[in-house]
């Protein structure tokens, strides 16, 4: 407001200054001054009264559920109703950020003149994993001359989630020994109450009425019942999201091991198996498994957002939740690193009668002597080892036909 009153004051400061020169001065170009300068500040104020005053726009995205790699194609349509001529145009879309350090641009210049309908079409390809908005459309025009300039902004968002890549998996090679008949893919046993088995040694996570207490008051020791297992599809799978496992220019490395998860989860689902997700980041997400479609919707709208910032070790992941998961259950660990205290926690899986399944994001040429070590200790306990190196590379190695093989 500030600004308009200020313009209005210089231009008849500017208009009383012209026609005082001209009416004292006299001649033919202090008059051509005074009448050059009348009608510079007619057009001005016609331009500031009326231009750009009824101007629309409308924007249209190609999708707003897209996959990573996708391009997104937007079209803004401007119409504009008023009479006034538009000496120049310029159109600003308020993209994410992150597409601007990519080198999107979403500013375009026009000069439409008497032209009622503009047409701005930009392309933002590659999109990377996430949640983004596009925000409002902000349209700015003025005079020939620079003298006014006018602002419009029309409210609106867009919001465009950009889901992980997933790739086909036609088999998922297991080497779990309770598969029977045509399963193919990790089980549950499920526990048969009225089939007591034997006993065991307490193991930690058990419940109470799993004790045996008959067995406990002769051996002084604590006992537990084993019950006899039946045979469904029950998997469990556990994202590595631990900042420290996940060093500096590891992105493409935690991309892989987001693919990894999406791509088995969606092989598990569409066979009818139940499947979970354990992500902890910077807040814990725990998806129960199940079997049904939303689940998977579920998985993929966490999947777009999660980011390698979790401040505990996966080993606390794991043994935190692993409590929670039936005996029998099947943990399918997706990790960029193989360790000491992975080979324990496998070790821990298989004391619960839980079997483990472990895809290593490293490729493979970058696994180290030690870590075949630990491979072969893995083996032990009959837990196959699948090291992924890229999305490329994952039906393949899933398959079997390229996976790594410790060294004896």
């Amino acid at each position: 407001m500030l600004k308009s009153v200020g313009r209005s004051v210089l231009w008849g400061v500017m208009l009383l200054s012209a026609y005082s020169f001209a009416k004292f001065q006299g001649g033919y170009s202090a008059w051509f001054l005074f009448y050059a300068t009348g009608i510079i500040a007619l057009y001005a104020f016609l331009t500031y009264r009326f231009a750009g005053k009824r101007m629309t726009s409308v924007r249209k995205v190609s999708s707003t559920k897209l996959t990573a790699g996708a391009s997104l194609d937007v079209n803004l349509q401007i119409r504009s109703s008023g009479q006034w001529p538009l000496a120049w145009l310029v159109v600003e879309e308020q993209i994410p950020h992150r597409w601007t350090l990519q080198g999107a641009s979403g500013r375009r210049m026009f000069f439409p003149g008497f032209e009622r309908k503009i047409r701005m079409q930009y392309t933002i390809p590659n999109l990377q994993r996430g949640k983004y908005s596009i925000q409002h459309t902000v349209l700015r025009t003025g005079d020939i001359f620079g003298f006014v300039r006018k602002e419009f902004v029309h409210s609106r968002q867009d919001v465009i989630t950009v889901y992980p890549r997933t790739v086909q998996i036609r088999y998922w090679h297991t080497v779990n020994q309770f598969n029977t008949g045509a399963s193919f893919a990790q089980n549950r046993m499920a526990e048969d109450t009225n089939n007591v088995l034997g006993v065991r040694e307490y193991a930690p996570g058990d419940r109470l009425s799993r004790i045996h207490w008959r067995a406990t008051a002769r051996t002084g020791s604590i006992k537990s019942k084993e019950f006899e297992l039946h045979v469904t599809n029950e998997l469990m799978f556990f994202l590595n999201r631990s900042q420290y496992d996940y060093e500096a220019g590891m992105g493409a490395i935690f991309e892989t091991a987001v693919t990894t998860a999406a791509s088995l989860i969606r092989y598990a689902l569409e066979r009818k198996y139940s499947a979970g997700l354990v992500s902890y980041g910077k807040e814990r997400m725990v998806l129960p498994v199940s079997r049904n479609q939303e689940q998977y919707v579920k998985i993929l709208e966490h999947l777009a957002l999660v980011q390698p910032d979790s401040n505990q070790s996966f080993k606390d992941t794991v043994l935190k939740e692993i409590n929670y998961l039936p005996r029998g259950s099947t943990a399918v660990l997706i990790t960029p690193v193989i360790n000491e205290e992975i080979v324990r926690l496998v070790s821990f899986l298989e004391h619960r009668k839980m079997k483990a399944e472990l895809f290593l994001i490293k490729p493979p040429t970058a696994v180290s002597e030690t870590e075949r070590q630990w491979i072969g200790k893995m083996a032990v306990f009959g837990v196959h080892v699948y090291v992924v190196g890229s999305d490329q590379e994952l039906e393949e190695t899933v398959k079997g036909e390229a996976t790594y093989v410790a060294a004896n």
